[in-house]
């Protein structure tokens, strides 16, 4: 049997310097281990080893110092020399299989490492204060942003309320609202702040400040903002042109009336010159001549007639100036929008009644109920012959009705009548 004391120098450098190399890796692999959350029997027995080959490590180089310098030899290990080889063998052997089997385990393992890695890839910005207000958590994102704001690393939270506070032209970095705490920086990102108070069991309470990338929704806002201002100009536009329907059709009707007077005032000069020229009347002359009559009377009341203001008195000043009596029942609705539609309804009517049916008198019943405005207008002219149709003018007022989310009905028999609904906007319910 050789023992260690019995072997050649060679042999018994060789097994201390196995030995020294598995004492350092049992050491790594106890480092390795020291912040991951291992079994206690792994741990333990780690430990063991590391122990185990440090005293054999340490008994063999006290041996092999003594035989250097001829000292008496102390007899502890009158053990083989293999069986030295067997231990740092099968030690060596496990802790390559603990350290393989650690490494191929390392990205499932959660260690303080690794939270902080995974901090640092989050797209966000994110710090955690200590009680203290000193720095205890800080991924990559926050350090960056904060290098922007104060060209200095991040120490304490203090720090970043005054780097907010005081950014300004120098830093570059705009501050965009001060209830959403929203910042522009130079690179053209918006982040937005938030700071709430973290509690643990422990009881102490930590400060979380994040900074939220929201360029997206800010861009969106102001594309939102533009589209808005256009369609503010799109609305002004629209309401000019709603605007200038009233105007032409109050000038289409002047038009039909001064078109109607000049017929019959043509008419009852040509009667009157007949009349002169044979001495004697006729029924169509003597009608002609009621007419002319009658367009002068128009003529002198309208001169007569006093200027007033609003466009219902416009309407009824234009209705009796074609001859035409209007008699409304109810009120008209403040609402805008349905009295300028009742309005277009109203003119579109008179103008019909007095181009197609001759009529002297044109009746409107405004109603309103919960929830909608009605109004009915019908007229003592000619009945119609066959079912009215929309066309021209009655198609612009369903045009304007349909705008409003109202229905419009035409009645042709017995006799005509036009009814426009329009339901009430919230304000007025």
């Amino acid at each position: 049997m050789n023992t260690f004391y019995l072997s050649s120098a060679l042999v018994q450098s060789a097994l201390m310097t196995a030995i020294f190399l598995s004492l350092l890796l049992s050491l790594f692999l106890m480092f390795y281990n020291y912040d991951r959350k291992r079994k206690r029997v792994v741990r333990y027995l780690n430990i063991a080893i590391f122990l185990l080959l440090f005293v054999i490590l340490a008994m063999l180089a006290d041996t092999y110092m003594r035989i250097d310098e001829n000292l008496p030899i102390r007899m502890f290990l009158p053990i083989p020399v293999w069986v030295f080889w067997v231990i740092t063998c099968v030690c060596d052997i496990y802790l390559i299989c603990e350290i393989i089997k650690q490494y191929r385990q390392k990205d499932k393992n959660l260690t303080r490492n690794s939270v902080k890695q995974a901090m640092d890839t989050l797209p966000s910005a994110i710090c955690y204060f200590s009680p203290s207000g000193a720095v205890k958590l800080c991924n990559l994102q926050m350090y960056c942003l904060f290098r922007s704001l104060a060209q200095s690393d991040l120490q304490s939270l203090e720090e970043l309320q005054r780097a907010l506070a005081d950014c300004d032209d120098k830093s570059g970095i705009i501050k965009l609202s001060d209830v959403r705490q929203t910042y522009l920086f130079p690179d053209g990102k918006v982040w937005r702040y938030s700071q709430t108070e973290v509690s643990i069991k422990a009881g102490a309470t930590y400060t979380e400040s994040i900074f939220s990338d929201v360029t997206e929704q800010y861009e969106k806002h102001l594309e939102l903002k533009r589209q808005t201002e256009q369609l503010k100009k799109i609305s002004y536009s629209l309401k000019q042109l709603s605007d200038n329907v009233l105007t032409l059709t109050k000038e289409r009707e002047i038009l039909t009336a001064k078109t109607r007077l000049h017929d019959q005032m043509g008419g009852g000069i040509l009667a009157i010159r007949q009349i002169l020229q044979q001495n004697h009347t006729t029924e169509e002359n003597v009608a002609a001549v009621s007419l002319l009559r009658k367009a002068v009377n128009i003529i002198k009341n309208d001169n007569e007639y006093p200027v007033e203001s609003g466009e219902l008195a416009d309407f009824i000043h234009d209705a009796e100036t074609i001859g035409i009596q209007v008699e409304i029942v109810g009120t008209l609705p403040e609402q805008r929008e349905v009295f300028d539609v009742f309005m277009i309804a109203m003119r579109e009517c008179l103008t019909n009644s007095a181009r197609h049916a001759n009529a002297t008198q044109l009746k409107i019943v405004v109603q309103e109920d919960e929830n909608t405005f009605s109004v009915r207008i019908t007229n003592n002219g000619k009945t119609p012959q066959g079912e009215v149709k929309p066309k021209g003018g009655l198609i612009n007022l369903y045009r304007h009705v349909n705008d409003s989310d109202g229905t419009m009905k035409i009645q042709s028999q017995p006799n005509f009548a036009l009814t426009v609904t329009i339901p009430k906007k919230e304000e007025f319910i």
